[in-house]
């Protein structure tokens, strides 16, 4: 089975991977560079976690997107500090009912361990980076940072070793679904059995009379160097999502040379025009300003370089898989997406090499299936 695969971001070349390993001959085609920096997989590290409210769904499917990670870094050949970095995951209840308090049911529910830290001494001690006078419990899980430039790199040369066509700088100008084929910019015809549209916010423009349910949202995330005098505090500090309270914040503390990334989700906003990637002083201080009470001399923070990125909402914040003749759409992002980025290859591999019904693995991909 020849297989097209349009945009090398985590999905697609995730993707690419699973059906090379199930003996497809792929072609992967991408409109940039790759890493591309314009994709929304494109960054140093990505969170993974268990922590995930009261869906129970995609918490669930935590497992496994873990097992489908060491399978495919055991082929990519570099050591698993290359492409994760186990730091757990730390999240932060003030009231019952809240975010964390959530995430603690939904964990009882599915046997999904972690532990509890009680009072606010006890999270002073244990976390000596936090404003805890508001806080009532701590949640530490397993989870971490998932290299995700590192897996993206290693992927392509993984693929171009086992035969499989990598184009870049190679964008698609239309998709011939009918035919599985596609056209490139530049005239070309590639041609195939199937065509798997991953490309992200460019998917909805390849297939337009298919009214896909995507709508292009721009985030921002900020590299900062936290105060000489938490440092130390630091240096062995989990990541975090939700650390009580409204914002919802997420990051990842300093990771070898990286300076720790401070994100907000509530930061990130619809926004069609795609071109808008800077991203200024203001916006880069109005995310340090989100930490302040959540994070010790939050304003002694050394700003170094902020992000603007696109990634694209499916409803729900579910992900998202149709077939139209032989194009299939797979959006498997709507903000979490690259935490299953390899357990989402493998279930669209099973769809397109017809191992699975293409129901019963949106099913999966939309986090709906129940528990076995």
């Amino acid at each position: 089975m020849r297989v097209i695969v349009v945009g090398a971001g985590i999905v697609g070349l995730s993707s690419a991977y699973a059906l090379t390993k199930a003996g497809a001959d792929v072609t992967v085609v991408e409109r940039g560079a790759i890493p591309n920096p314009l994709a929304a997989s494109t960054d140093y590290h990505r969170l993974i976690r268990f922590a995930y409210g009261d869906s129970g769904g995609y918490a669930r499917r935590i497992h496994e997107a873990f097992e489908a990670w060491r399978s495919m870094w055991a082929d990519l050949g570099g050591p698993q500090e290359r492409y994760y970095a186990d730091r757990g995951v730390l999240s932060a209840s003030q009231e019952a009912g809240d975010w964390t308090d959530r995430t603690r049911a939904n964990m009882d529910a599915l046997g999904i361990e972690y532990e509890r830290i009680d009072g606010v001494a006890a999270l002073a001690e244990r976390f000596p980076f936090l404003e805890v006078a508001n806080v009532s419990y701590g949640l530490l899980s397993a989870g971490g940072a998932l290299m995700a430039n590192h897996i993206l790199i290693d992927l392509v040369w993984w693929l171009r070793g086992q035969g499989a066509a990598v184009l870049e700088h190679s964008p698609v100008e239309t998709v011939d679904a009918a035919n599985g084929a596609v056209t490139l910019q530049d005239g070309r015809r590639v041609e195939g059995d199937a065509v798997l549209l991953a490309a992200g916010v460019e998917t909805a423009r390849l297939l337009p009379d298919m009214a896909l349910p995507l709508t292009p949202h721009r985030t921002i995330i900020v590299y900062a160097e936290p105060p000489e005098h938490l440092r130390a505090a630091f240096a062995n500090a989990p990541c975090w999502t939700h650390l009580g309270g409204s914002p919802a914040l997420w990051g990842m503390p300093p990771i070898g040379s990286l300076p720790a990334k401070l994100g907000a989700s509530h930061l990130g906003r619809r926004d069609p025009d795609m071109a808008n990637r800077a991203i200024g002083h203001d916006e880069m201080e109005l995310m340090r300003s989100q930490y302040r009470g959540r994070f010790r001399d939050a304003d002694q923070f050394v700003l170094r370089w902020g992000q603007a990125n696109y990634w694209v909402h499916a409803p729900d914040e579910r992900f998202y898989l149709r077939q139209a003749d032989r194009a299939f759409v797979v959006s498997a992002d709507s903000g979490h997406g690259f935490k299953f980025g390899a357990l989402t290859g493998r279930d669209v591999s099973d769809a397109l090499m017809g191992d699975v019904a293409i129901d019963v693995v949106a099913e999966r991909l939309a986090g709906l299936q129940a528990a076995a």
